[in-house]
Parts: C-alpha cells; sequence; structure tokens
C-alpha cells in the first residue's frame, strides 16, 4: 500500500497587528481564497473570499507582480490590460475605513494564452443533431451570505436561454450567461446545473454541477460521470488512479490513497479538520488552536486555503472577538487527519510539503493508532521546529513492558 500526499503547502506564518493609533486599529483578516482565470487574451479576471474585519471592510488593493495596481470596492478585478502569452501574479491586501491594511494575500498566478488556445477553450460546437451542447466554465461569486451569482461560458449555436437548476431542482429560466441566486442559507452547500436551449426549443444535457458555499466561497465543480469519484470513496482497498508528478512508487505496493489538493475545498470523504480528542484539549503546552472547519464552519475563520493546485494552512493571531470560542488560545491554524476516514496496517506513506521557519512554529506529518488506547504506537515521520531550520526529526513512540 502507498499513501500518497503531494503537491501539499504548509505555510504556516504568525501575522501581527498593524500598532497605528486609530479609534478602531485592528485590520482586516489575511484574504484568501484567490483565484484568477485567462478570459480572454487581454483580460484576466481575479477573484477572493471576504475577510473578517471588526468593523467592516472598505475595499481592497491590487497587486500585480509584486506591486501595487488599482483599489477596487468588491471582491473580484477585471484587469484589461494584460498580453497575450504572458504570466501575471495577483496578490490583494484589504482595508477598513480607518485604513488598517491586512497583510498581503498569497500571490496566485494565471497565464495567458492567445484567443482559441487549448488554455482558453472556444465553445464547444452545436452538434449536428441541432441538440445544444451544456454551458461549461461555471464560476460563482458569494456576494453575501444569502445571496450567490452564477456565471457561465455560453456555448456555440443560437442559444435563446438557460435553465438553471439547484440541487436538481429547476428554479429559473434566463437569457444572459448569468444568475443571481436570492434567499439562500447561510454556510449551506448549494449544487448548480445549467440547461441551455434553442429556439427550436431543444434542450442541451445538464452541464458539469457546481457546488457553492455560503460561508467561505468555496466551491467545487463534479462532471455528471459519478464513477471514479463512486470508486475512490468506497474504501481503503480501492485502487485509485497514480498521481501525474513524478515520483516513484515503491515495487511491490499498490496505491489505496491519495490526495493532491488541486480543488477549491477539503474532500470530507478523507479528512477531518480536528483530532479525535476535539480542538479543546491542549497538549503539550501548545498555543494554537486548531479551526474545526468541517464541523464548526461558522466558526468565523479557516484556517486553510485553496489555489486549485496547493493548500496552504497560516496561522494567525486569535483576533479579540474569537478568544473565547478559540478556548482562549492566542493563535488559530489548521489541523489535518484521515482518522476514521483512512486507516492501514503495513505501508509507505509520504508528502510533498514547504515548511515555514520562526520561533514557535511546529510543523508535522506524523501517524496515530486508529484505536485510542493507553499503550498506542506513534510514528513522527517529520517534525520541524521553526527556529531550528536545518534539523528535521523523525520519532517513533512505542510501548513495551
Amino acid at each position: 500500500m502507498i499513501f500518497g500526499v503531494r503537491k501539499k503547502i504548509l505555510s504556516l506564518v504568525l501575522l501581527s497587528v498593524s500598532a497605528t493609533a486609530h479609534a478602531d486599529n485592528q485590520a482586516p483578516s489575511i484574504v484568501n481564497g484567490l483565484s484568477a482565470t485567462a478570459i480572454s487574451s487581454n483580460t484576466a479576471r481575479v477573484a477572493w473570499n471576504k475577510p473578517w474585519d471588526d468593523v467592516g471592510v472598505q475595499g481592497y488593493n491590487v497587486y500585480r507582480n509584486g506591486s501595487y495596481y488599482a483599489t477596487v470596492f468588491d471582491t473580484n478585478y477585471l484587469d484589461t490590460t494584460v498580453s497575450a502569452n504572458s504570466e501575471y501574479q495577483y496578490g490583494i491586501v484589504a482595508f477598513d475605513t480607518a485604513k488598517n491594511f491586512s497583510p498581503v494575500s498569497n500571490n496566485v498566478s494565471v497565464w495567458v494564452p492567445e484567443d482559441g488556445s487549448i488554455d482558453i477553450a472556444p465553445p464547444a460546437p452545436e452538434p449536428s443533431s441541432g441538440q445544444p451542447t451544456p454551458p461549461d466554465g461555471l464560476f460563482a461569486e458569494v456576494l453575501d451570505g444569502s445571496t450567490a451569482k452564477i456565471i457561465w461560458r455560453a456555448p456555440a449555436g443560437n442559444i435563446k436561454g438557460y435553465n438553471v437548476y439547484r440541487d436538481d431542482q429547476y428554479i429559473a429560466t434566463v437569457h444572459s450567461p448569468e444568475h443571481t441566486d436570492q434567499g439562500l442559507t447561510w454556510a449551506q452547500s448549494y449544487k448548480y446545473q445549467i440547461v441551455s436551449y434553442n429556439d427550436q426549443q431543444q434542450f442541451s444535457i445538464k452541464s458539469e454541477g457546481l457546488t457553492v458555499n455560503t460561508a467561505n466561497n468555496t466551491t467545487d465543480i463534479t462532471t455528471n460521470n459519478n464513477t471514479e469519484r463512486a470508486a475512490t470513496e468506497q474504501s481503503a482497498q480501492a485502487i485509485v488512479a497514480a498521481p501525474t508528478q513524478s515520483g516513484s512508487v515503491p515495487a511491490g505496493y499498490s496505491l489505496v490513497f491519495a490526495e493532491e489538493f488541486t480543488g477549491y475545498s477539503l474532500d470530507t470523504s478523507k479528512w477531518n479538520t480536528s483530532y479525535r480528542w476535539g480542538p479543546n484539549w491542549i497538549i503539550n503546552g501548545e498555543r494554537q488552536y486548531y479551526v474545526d472547519r468541517i464541523n464548526n464552519p461558522d466558526f468565523g475563520h479557516s484556517p486553510f486555503e485553496f489555489d486549485g493546485d496547493h493548500l496552504t494552512i497560516t496561522a494567525i493571531k486569535t483576533p479579540d472577538h474569537l478568544r473565547a470560542q478559540a478556548n482562549w488560545q492566542p493563535y488559530l491554524s489548521g489541523a489535518l487527519t484521515t482518522y476514521n476516514k483512512f486507516k492501514m496496517r503495513y505501508g509507505y506513506v509520504e508528502m510533498r510539503a514547504q515548511l515555514p521557519k520562526g520561533r514557535g512554529l511546529w510543523s508535522a506529518f506524523w501517524l496515530l493508532h486508529q484505536n485510542d488506547h493507553d499503550r498506542r504506537p506513534e510514528i513522527d515521520v517529520v517534525e520541524y521546529i521553526g527556529h531550528q531550520p536545518n534539523t528535521v526529526y523523525n520519532t517513533y513512540h512505542y510501548y513495551e513492558n
């Protein structure tokens, strides 16, 4: 057996709060959830999640390739001055009315190809039978906790309109490639699909599904063919596709678990965001509180961020308004565990991660026994203490006599 975790970035960064003397001196939290998409040869679209602030975020400064570029007052920006065959990096800083500025976010990159290239797929051709093809490129903006704007790319052909489905139920007909859905429930996930139709009232099949969570703007695309998804969720004995990155599977092993973090949300069939003992039991005198994102989505902060290719886990100082919820721990961070989701007796495990240095940081990749008893072993594959950046600890804990 092999356990594969690659393309995983663990970035634990402790962020300081601005000390500028204002009536309001609480800076907004760092912006996360960035995504960037090239929508033409001269236009790139950048979107992000709205961060927390004790008073309220007023606007955002957009940084392009490391330099200030624009100020906007919404959670997205259309950059219409990009050039084809070029790569651009974007970062976002949030600010409030007192001009407290958040730290700059992690960068997100986008390659802008020429129109018609495979990176910007043209609308699919209309089938020869005359039946329209379904829309693609579904994207969502969560405008607030009860409103989501769904946008898609129109297919080729004589398209008259679109039928919008939410959770497999028809909800609306529109005549442009977007729909604003109101009256949603906070912190609930909804799946959207779109059907296109032409003047002859011929209808396409449903598009791929776009799942949107109103609390954190996370989205996930699902195809109409669920065979592969079902196979990966059956059990740890199922054989799933080999990782696409370079790397070797040891001879005699079969891949039974892999996670590449190539989506925009956590796969709850594989992961927990809390250790088995829960978030309020402090061990080893540690000073962080692990936010249980899956079971407590309304906590008010998520340490997990996705860019489509990596997972980043970021630690921050606990905002004052969350200290009671965080068991009065001074820092917030995150942990992932496969407890009760995946287990093995013998095998090989590996991960790829970028670990931060700095006093007080303690990144780790470790194994615990599935059953909780007083003689359980523990294998610490990696413990990386931030103020000892040239040392990695590997420890096997076991009990005998």
